[in-house]
């Protein structure tokens, strides 16, 4: 794949809306801490009065030491004291993108916020971005969701994959396969592939 593509594949991906209200955040786990980071900001700004992390130990963890969405709190707590615990939500099980939402939905049910949800923000590091919001579609069907990963660049990224020892081009094709894949399966919501994507299909 030539650099061009590559970068057609990864803005692709790293599906980005405008910043508007909402009624939640949802910050979902992988070892990138821009993630808490964007949900911690987006929250500052009063986009939003709850922000509810997702994410156990799964294959975006790198050398985490504990479960992703315990890793966010911490970074939350450690960084950005103004934000008190009662306005953060935890989901510390869930090892794939379909469990992120369907655990983070029964802790939202038992929260009794779940009903009242007209509009959610997701928040994913940028090459997940798109997936998590075609997953999300599956499972928050009256809820209108924006995507608001953190700010990034493709040089960025690139870099940030590489240090942990993963193959970005490898990475890439490997989402936008999934995009294709998960909605045969049931995993998610479909969407167009650009035509000058398809070939590497």
């Amino acid at each position: 794949m030539d650099k061009k593509t590559t970068k057609i594949v990864y803005h692709f991906l790293s599906s980005t809306d405008k910043e508007v209200q909402a009624d939640l955040i949802i910050g979902f786990g992988h070892f990138d801490l821009r993630i808490p980071k964007q949900c911690a900001a987006l929250f500052n700004k009063g986009l939003a009065p709850k922000i509810l992390f997702t994410g156990g130990v799964g294959a975006g963890s790198a050398d985490f030491k504990n479960a992703e969405a315990i890793e966010f709190l911490n970074h939350v707590k450690s960084n950005y004291p103004e934000i008190k615990t009662e306005h953060i939500l935890i989901e510390s099980t869930s090892t794939n993108t379909g469990d992120n939402l369907k655990n983070s939905i029964d802790i939202l049910k038992e929260k009794n916020l779940f009903n009242s949800l007209k509009r959610i923000i997701l928040v994913a590091t940028p090459t997940r971005q798109l997936r998590v919001s075609l997953t999300a579609k599956k499972y928050f069907k009256n809820a209108v969701l924006v995507n608001l990963p953190p700010n990034s660049s493709f040089e960025t990224d690139k870099q940030m994959n590489t240090n942990k020892g993963i193959d970005f081009e490898e990475h890439l094709l490997g989402e936008l396969k999934r995009i294709v894949d998960y909605p045969t399966l049931g995993f998610a919501c479909s969407t167009n592939i650009p035509s000058e994507l398809k070939s590497l299909l």
